[in-house]
């Protein structure tokens, strides 16, 4: 059973604000709003529309912003639940949309939305762990590092330690951000893994930063 930060379980929830310009409708598109299947299908491989499953899909353009994946990843997050892991690093870092839709809550979803598996963390998450854009609620980058790091799959090593290097260095974060808070929080499950996952980054970490 996990524990929460010593830091206040009642800090606030950071807010990040999203432009008064960001579209409101929905982000997704399915293939009932276009003339037919082919027309999805050809969108895709025109790299115009990034597939969901086989009748959704969100434009390639939304994904290039912060602002844009979190209102895609709003529109995918089942209400309640706060988008997490490779859901939560896809919106700190882009790059390619994950195989799971991964999120904290205490319920439990067995069929796909949109396609995509929900795959459910029932973990503590204290508010100061939780960053907010509009209606979406986010791990920040240092506990999605931490969460990435303490989860990591073997069979994706490389994989899962760019992506947290990726967190790192875009939110001015270091491997000593994250061992101070697996320090805080001693009984998450991977604990262990996890700090010495960041114990190994940091030569790796420094290095990068040296050639910037």
């Amino acid at each position: 059973m996990e524990t929460t930060s010593r830091r206040s379980a009642n800090a606030p929830i950071r807010t990040t604000r999203i432009r008064s310009g960001t579209p409101t409708k929905s982000p997704l598109i399915f293939t009932r709003d276009l003339p037919g299947p082919m027309s999805m299908r050809r969108l895709c491989d025109m790299g115009i529309l990034i597939p969901l499953g086989h009748e959704s899909a969100f434009l390639s353009s939304d994904a290039r912003t912060l602002f844009g994946r979190a209102a895609i990843a709003s529109a995918l997050v089942p209400t309640g639940s706060a988008a997490c892991a490779s859901l939560a690093a896809w919106i700190w870092n882009g790059g390619a949309f994950p195989d799971t839709i991964d999120v904290i809550s205490r319920s439990h979803y067995r069929a796909p939305i949109y396609g995509r598996l929900i795959r459910v963390y029932n973990r503590a998450v204290p508010p100061d762990h939780l960053r907010r854009m509009g209606r979406l609620l986010v791990t920040s980058p240092l506990r999605t590092a931490c969460d990435l790091a303490c989860d990591e799959p073997s069979d994706q090593d490389a994989d899962i330690r760019s992506t947290i290097l990726k967190l790192l260095h875009r939110n001015k974060l270091t491997p000593s951000f994250c061992l101070k808070m697996l320090d805080d929080n001693p009984r998450w499950p991977g604990h262990a893994i996890g700090v010495a996952i960041f114990t190994d980054m940091k030569a790796t970490f420094d290095s990068w930063n040296d050639h910037d």
